[in-house]
């Protein structure tokens, strides 16, 4: 599925070059049902493949990062690109252009893989691992934070009228917003499995 959406995507891009603006908005269109379609095919995993409430939603994001990582994986054994791991991508549509280097969404994949499989890996080892509502609160803020870092140059990808000439090609990327927030999510993440431990053994 990856190999095919990431040539899907590589077309798409190429026919936006080449075709009018109708058939950009129709594009357009295809790609929000491809995204959407992929996002309910990742959460149809994680309900089918977890018991508990927590597994369902820790296969799905080991699938969606699984998935995320193996789609630039495929891209470049089908394609050649990225180029490296600093090239631009656009990687959604909904509700603006997320816009950033390949290694910052593949890096939120790597967290998003590596976290859900040690809550269940611990689970499973008979660890009861209780996760408060101000931790996942904490979580969603660091990640909202992340996709505001992706949209932030959204004015400039549209190419929205106004002040300022857009060119539609990406700015230097948003960093002092990503990094923050992604390291924080990692390191808050840690301490407070470690602490759930702790408490259970």
């Amino acid at each position: 599925m990856n190999g095919v959406s990431g040539i899907v995507l590589v077309l798409m891009g190429n026919l936006v070059l080449l075709t009018r603006p109708r058939t950009v908005s129709r594009l357009v269109r295809i790609e929000l049902g491809r995204e959407i379609s992929t996002i309910i095919i990742l959460l149809s995993v994680g309900i089918i493949a977890g018991r508990k409430k927590i597994h369902k939603f820790c296969f799905f994001i080991i699938a969606f990062g699984i998935w995320d990582i193996f789609y630039y994986i495929w891209l470049y054994v089908m394609l050649g690109w990225p180029e490296n791991l600093m090239t631009w991508d656009l990687l959604f549509y909904v509700p603006l252009p997320w816009v950033g280097p390949v290694i910052t969404p593949v890096l939120i994949a790597i967290a998003m893989t590596v976290g859900g499989s040690l809550i269940i890996y611990f689970d499973q080892k008979g660890y009861e691992i209780r996760w408060h509502w101000y931790d996942l609160l904490i979580e969603l803020i660091c990640a909202a934070i992340m996709i505001v870092a992706f949209c932030w140059d959204w004015k400039n990808i549209l190419q929205v009228p106004g002040d300022i000439m857009h060119t539609g090609i990406p700015n230097p990327f948003a960093w002092w917003l990503y990094l923050p927030a992604y390291v924080f999510s990692i390191i808050y993440f840690v301490v407070r499995l470690k602490q759930s431990l702790e408490r259970l053994m």
